[in-house]
């Protein structure tokens, strides 16, 4: 479902620095917010401003390397007035460098690429080596959220998450969903499919 590019992408995100900033620019964290959560991935942001909408009381970051998703996603953020949200246009792993230890409560992989060769398996969010970026910036307690289509990714996730400092807290294989999540916009695409949908939630011990 790759978006084709779109003339007004980079003349928006251009037009509001304070809501959106480059993977290179250190992170600010408001003071006046008790609770951080990060989406690692945001889409078009469905997922994004119902969560920030939701949750008054925590101010959430997005990720993205797609310039017109991501100017889909701060759309969508200026139109519904989320004023608990900031967005970072660029690469993970790059932004993960910008920002501090144990910073977040909850982290939130919706759907990530699978990269299903073999040979592609260290770009996968859940690989050991970016598994351990994202473990450095969980709380201990903070949780991690996991939702995708696809089997094989979800198994390698199982099995690399076994191997860090993370409790089980939930694994459903054919997930309907619960009062406190969102639907994301291929969660609500592969539903129609009658596809099943993997869910995990674990929490950061020590």
């Amino acid at each position: 479902m790759r978006l084709k590019s779109k003339p007004w992408s980079k003349p928006l995100i251009q037009q509001h620095p304070t809501r959106i900033s480059e993977d290179n620019i250190p992170i600010t964290l408001p003071t006046h917010f008790s609770k951080f959560a990060f989406e690692i991935g945001t889409g078009k942001g469905d997922f994004i401003v119902g969560k920030a909408l939701s949750k008054p009381d925590t101010y959430f970051f997005g990720v993205e390397k797609s310039t017109t998703v991501i100017a889909f996603a701060l759309k969508n953020i200026l139109e519904h007035e989320v004023v608990n949200a900031h967005l970072i246009h660029g690469d993970f792993v790059k932004a993960s460098l910008t920002i501090p230890d144990q910073v977040f409560d909850e982290i939130y992989l919706n759907f990530s690429d699978p990269w299903p060769k073999i040979r592609h398996e260290k770009r996968r969010l859940t690989s050991l080596g970016i598994l351990e970026k994202i473990t450095r910036l969980l709380k201990v307690k903070g949780k991690i959220y996991l939702k995708t289509d696809n089997a094989s990714f979800f198994d390698f996730s199982l099995m690399n998450f076994s191997l860090f400092p993370y409790t089980i807290l939930k694994i459903e294989r054919d997930y309907l969903g619960n009062v406190d999540d969102v639907e994301t916009e291929y969660e609500k695409h592969f539903r129609n499919l009658g596809q099943p949908i993997f869910y995990l939630a674990v929490e950061r011990t020590h």
